[in-house]
């Protein structure tokens, strides 16, 4: 099996979560020769624990794991200051991300549709990797304490991306989100330094991708609705700053999950 140029970093390491023996050793497979250093539960609670004592670089979770419910976890996580900035990366075949109730959950998550190709796998790990690496450089050995001022820190941030999340169109810049949460600039722009570790700019390019990701695989929308609802002036802004991102234009994005879905449907229509 071909391995890919993986992070020009020590060995990341990886939790993966699947309640299937088989697929569990699949996926270390795939993974195998990209410098990794794997781990695996076998259900969400468990994953919870081990995200706790060993504080993984990112996490890839099938969304039929038993026990916890997936979504719980990605809460839970998102929830704890110690794995908030842990990546998570969802895979599941594609009738279980058609469902109303998942669509809606999983529209600011990151995901890949079974059946992927090694290729496809490892660039999308690679991609959740790089954001992690970002996200907690300079922050892998201290240790986190209960003074008052983080604890303050933390809770802005949680309202401003709760805020953010509902009305993502609207914010354009950092005095917006400010003003949105009723706090100055500054203080706004330290807490997310303080807890992230990058700018408010940085996370709401993030963001947009995201949703950008989730509209252009389960929506029919145009390329020009999707940016206006990402937050972009223009189709034209949205398509460079997509490409920038994910390394393809919103066409061949869409394009590509298309003919992954198309494949599957062959497969289990066989």
């Amino acid at each position: 099996m071909k391995a890919f140029i993986s992070l020009p970093l020590p060995a990341a390491h990886l939790l993966i979560v699947d309640g299937s023996a088989e697929e569990q050793h699949l996926l270390k497979e795939m993974l195998r020769g990209n410098d990794f250093h794997l781990s695996v539960a076998g259900e969400g609670r468990e994953a919870y624990e081990l995200a706790l004592q060993s504080r993984p670089d990112m996490i890839l979770m099938n969304l039929q794991t038993p026990g916890l419910d997936a979504f719980a976890l990605e809460r839970m996580l998102r929830g704890n200051p110690v794995t908030e900035d842990i990546s998570v990366l969802f895979y599941a075949t594609a009738k279980h991300f058609n469902g109303r109730d998942v669509a809606e959950r999983s529209e600011m998550l990151d995901y890949l549709v079974k059946p992927f190709t090694v290729g496809q796998l490892i660039e999308r790990v690679q991609a959740q990797l790089r954001l992690s690496l970002m996200l907690r450089d300079d922050r892998g050995t201290r240790k986190e304490t209960s003074r008052s001022g983080e604890r303050d820190d933390w809770n802005l941030v949680r309202r401003a991306k709760k805020h953010l999340e509902e009305r993502l169109p609207d914010i354009r810049r950092l005095a917006d989100l400010a003003e949105a949460v009723s706090v100055p600039e500054r203080r706004l722009a330290q807490a997310f330094q303080n807890c992230l570790d990058m700018s408010v700019a940085e996370y709401i390019r993030q963001e947009r991708m995201r949703k950008a990701k989730y509209l252009l695989t389960h929506t029919t929308l145009s390329v020009r609705s999707i940016a206006r609802k990402v937050g972009f002036s223009s189709a034209a802004n949205f398509s460079t700053a997509f490409n920038s991102s994910v390394g393809a234009s919103p066409s061949s994005f869409r394009s590509q999950a298309l003919a992954n879905a198309l494949a599957l449907n062959r497969v289990m229509g066989q």
